[in-house]
């Protein structure tokens, strides 16, 4: 029957009578698990206080024994690694060390036997009674840690994209779901690859667009500063330790690519001034094949090592001053010839100051093509200068013969059409100069002794004494003959160089002519007397034909000067030692005539006695002319015409003589100063060594065949033995009193 509407249905009993027994149960199990519990603490305790009272094992006693004097000694030789003894106390070695508890593994599943369809088995389970969780621990176990796959959770098949059949037909093609898995997998890690490296791409573009912390950029003006600081401090790095910093040229090396000039010229004097420092007393000498592969000792190797790695360094310093040298036409204002000019003064320092090292030629060869121009470049007499100073300082002269190959080489290129300067550092050779020895009186003077001073000596060491005094002796003058043989074999080379040009010269009549002259007179006494005949014709050749051109009218080849220079070489030659004794017959009555010839235009010059190194005011009236630097002067080469023909020669005649004095005396008249005492000085001595010539200072009893005639050219047909030196009586009034004063003591010595 159906429930009436309103009543309320009845509660089963069976339902409510289960209820209240569970929760008995659950009462009951709880009491007796807290009971439990209780029990487990007071054992743990009545543990704890057991173990309180075992403190540990104790320590054995041992009879004590008396120490001997063995272990005293031990005790005071090992007294420092013995103190921590003092500080170990008995107590504390009885203690015993625990470890703790370790956790027990346990299983929370239920045994196959448990039924648990049964309420029993149900309450059993579900009940927390019979669980010990004191060595429970948070750690998990091995297993836990293993992944877990169940073969059921995957199916066996998959759906993929049906494909139509050439008939139009779908077909549905199934796959394992492992295999689409591997491969979504593999597409899954090579996307996120691939936008990693996007990623990674897309960050190195922002940080590369990102302007980066830089320091703030520094002025020129500092920047140059800080260069400058840093190159002192490499400077001084390597000075301290070349031999572990020669990698620090390298830096400095670096200096030159600034864009700065004032870092570039810093860059390569602080990189001279190292090398100047650094650069060793000999030439290093270049390992061969054999010797790197041999095996060396440790300090030798090093050696070899560092000289290597300085060559090298020393090498790129020599091509950056080359790379600046060929830039020299492509630099177009001030500044950059200014690194120019410091580039020139490191060739020309290095060239003076290290002509013993490697790469010695390489700066000569720099130099020599620097100045070979037709036009004089920035710090051309900085070159000169060097080249002078090591042709005159080289004694052994084997420096000497590089440097004259390179300028004879390169005058033969330029066909003798270089500038005079130039030219002229072949009279800078110091050829077969006498060597330099040891001055004997700034040596103590060995006085003998006296047989009683003597020290005694045994008759063993008389003969090791004697023996050894002999030793030295010949090795000084092994030294010595070494020596000789090789100055003279380069000094014959440089002869034979410096004549050969000098011939060329000659022949080839260039602008050079006077330079050549110049340096034949100064080296006639070197010359092979079989070659005297040949060089004379040729000066014979070049004043015929300045003779044949005056006559015509034209202007002369040679200048005054030049003219000069070919009589006195020729006279030179002449008077040269050995000449005599070889009996050779030289004529020089063409010479003689050319120089009487030349000694009124030369006293027309107001620059007979000066040189043009002397700095003076220019004539504004006069023409302009290249200026052809010499040492001598022209009243100095007239004077050793002089000095050559009547002073030098044996027998001179009368005519030649008086012509002579009376030209010499009209000239003194038109010279300037100097030029004037200098040639009353040689009429003085012409009339001291020749009394013939006092009656040309009176007019008594004057015997001769005619009146003199001075516009006569030819010393033998001028009438010169009616003449009278009366310009004496004018040099008198001279408004010098130098020249007063000696013209007036000439006239007394003649007529007294």
């Amino acid at each position: 029957m159906a429930p009436k509407k309103g009543s309320k249905s009845a509660k089963p009993k069976v339902a409510s009578s289960k209820i209240k027994n569970i929760k008995e149960s659950s009462k009951q199990k709880k009491n007796a698990s807290e009971k439990k519990q209780l029990k487990k603490n007071n054992k743990q305790d009545d543990k704890g206080k057991g173990n309180k009272e075992k403190k540990g094992v104790p320590v054995p006693e041992a009879p004590e024994r008396e120490l001997t004097e063995e272990d005293f000694a031990m005790l005071d030789e090992n007294s420092a690694s013995l103190q921590f003894l003092a500080k170990v106390k008995p107590e504390e070695l009885t203690k015993k060390v625990e470890k703790g508890p370790r956790p027990e593994i346990y299983d929370l599943r239920p045994s196959k036997k448990d039924d648990l369809s049964s309420d029993e088995g149900f309450d059993s389970y579900d009940s927390d009674e019979g669980i010990d969780y004191s060595n429970d621990s948070d750690q998990e176990q091995d297993y836990e840690l293993l992944p877990r796959s169940i073969s059921s959770w995957n199916a066996a098949e998959s759906n993929r994209l049906p494909i139509k059949t050439k008939e139009g037909h779908l077909h549905a093609v199934k796959g394992d779901t492992r295999e689409a898995e591997e491969q979504n997998d593999e597409e899954e890690s090579e996307s996120e690859s691939s936008s990693e490296k996007r990623e990674e791409e897309a960050s190195e573009d922002e940080t590369s667009n990102v302007p980066s912390v830089e320091e703030p950029q520094l002025s020129p003006k500092q920047q140059i500063q800080a260069d400058k600081e840093e190159l002192a401090s490499l400077a001084q790095k390597l000075l301290e330790e070349p031999e572990e910093s020669l990698h620090v040229f390298k830096s400095i090396f670096e200096k030159f690519q600034s864009p700065f000039i004032t870092t570039k010229k810093l860059s390569l004097l602080t990189a001279l001034a190292v090398f100047q420092d650094l650069i060793p007393g000999y030439r290093i000498r270049p390992l061969s094949e054999e010797e790197e592969s041999t095996k060396l000792s440790k300090e030798v190797a090093q050696r070899w090592s560092y000289e290597q790695t300085f060559l090298k360094h020393y090498m790129r310093f020599i091509e950056i001053l080359e790379s600046i040298f060929k830039s020299y036409p492509s630099l177009e204002n001030d500044v950059q010839k200014s690194l120019y000019e410091v580039a020139v003064r490191c060739v020309s320092r290095l060239i003076e100051h290290v002509p013993h090292f490697n790469f010695h030629d390489k700066l000569l060869t720099m130099a020599v093509q620097q100045i070979s121009h037709k036009s004089k470049r920035n710090n051309f007499d900085m070159f000169l200068n060097s080249l002078a100073a090591i042709l005159k300082e080289d004694n052994l002269g084997r420096v000497s013969m590089n440097c004259v190959k390179l300028l004879s080489k390169m005058f033969k290129h330029r066909n003798y059409d270089v500038l005079p300067d130039v030219y002229d550092l072949f009279l800078n050779i110091q050829i077969l100069s006498d060597m330099e020895l040891k001055d004997s009186s700034s040596e103590p003077t060995k006085l003998k002794k006296r047989k009683q001073d003597r020290p005694h000596l045994t008759k063993k060491a008389r003969k090791t004494l004697k023996e050894t005094k002999e030793i030295e002796k010949e090795m000084k003058e092994a030294d010595a003959v070494i020596s000789a043989e090789d100055r003279e074999k380069y000094q014959a080379e440089v002869l034979k160089m410096v004549f050969l040009t000098y011939f060329k010269t000659l022949q080839s009549r260039s602008k050079l002519l006077g330079n050549a002259l110049e340096g034949l007179a100064r080296l006639s006494r070197l010359i092979n007397v079989e070659f005297f005949g040949d060089l004379l014709q040729v000066l014979r050749e070049l004043v015929l034909d300045d003779n044949l051109l005056l006559a015509e009218g034209k202007p002369g080849v040679q200048t005054t000067r030049e003219a000069l220079l070919t009589v006195s070489t020729a006279f030179e030659i002449a008077s040269a030692p050995g000449v005599n004794k070889l009996n050779l017959d030289l004529d020089l009555s063409i010479f003689i005539q050319r120089l009487y010839r030349l000694i009124l235009p030369f006293s027309l010059n107001p620059d007979a006695d000066l040189t043009y190194k002397v700095n003076r005011l220019r004539d504004p009236d006069a023409p302009s002319k290249k200026n052809v630097v010499n040492a001598s002067t022209q009243m100095e080469m007239l004077l050793k015409c002089y000095q050559s023909f009547f002073f030098k020669s044996k027998s001179v005649s009368p005519a030649r003589l008086a012509a002579f004095s009376k030209r010499l005396a009209i000239s003194s008249l038109q010279l300037p100063e100097h030029s004037s005492m200098a040639a009353i000085a040689l009429l003085t001595r012409l009339v001291s060594r020749y009394t013939k010539l006092h009656r040309m200072f009176t007019s008594e009893e004057q015997i001769g065949d005619g009146i003199y005639q001075p516009f006569v050219e030819d010393p033998e047909l001028c009438k010169s033995s009616t003449a009278m030196l009366y310009e004496t009586f004018l040099l008198k009034n001279h408004y010098s009193p130098t020249i007063s004063r000696s013209a007036n003591g000439l006239f007394k010595m003649t007529t007294e």
